[in-house]
């Protein structure tokens, strides 16, 4: 799925440069406001990769009326790696992206609780990322 910056209302913008870090909806855990986009940048060290879990996640069920996309890079112009909603949250165990730079929009139509994450630079020989490919889970 392609989205394109200018199909949001602006909410909040975020950049994260630490090794690890947290990050979640507005007003988490009470509802998050309606009818606004919220965006984190996320970078770590260039020899690492981006292991991301949830502790909280709740969204509307529907596909795209409250969703959170992750793309690989500092912006939304590719495809998005991963898509999460109400019905298809992540998965509990987390998942690692082989990139050290994220880009992560949450894009919200409706109220729900929405969710609070950690994210996390793991080193290449880690054995989180042995065997773990673009789009696929991974265990730690």
């Amino acid at each position: 799925m392609k989205i394109q910056n200018n199909s949001f209302i602006s909410g909040y913008n975020e950049t994260l440069t630490a090794v690890n870090g947290t990050f979640q909806s507005l007003n988490c855990p009470r509802n998050y406001p309606d009818g606004r986009c919220c965006f984190w940048r996320i970078t770590v060290f260039t020899a690492h990769q981006i292991y991301l879990t949830f502790s909280s996640f709740s969204l509307q069920n529907e596909n795209n009326r409250d969703a959170l996309y992750v793309y690989e890079g500092d912006n939304a112009t590719g495809e998005a790696l991963e898509v999460f909603y109400g019905g298809h949250p992540p998965p509990k165990e987390g998942t690692c992206i082989s990139s050290n730079q994220i880009f992560i929009v949450f894009n919200k139509a409706g109220s729900s609780h929405g969710f609070s994450a950690s994210y996390y630079g793991v080193s290449n020989s880690s054995k989180c990322l042995h065997g773990c490919l673009r789009n696929q889970w991974c265990f730690i």
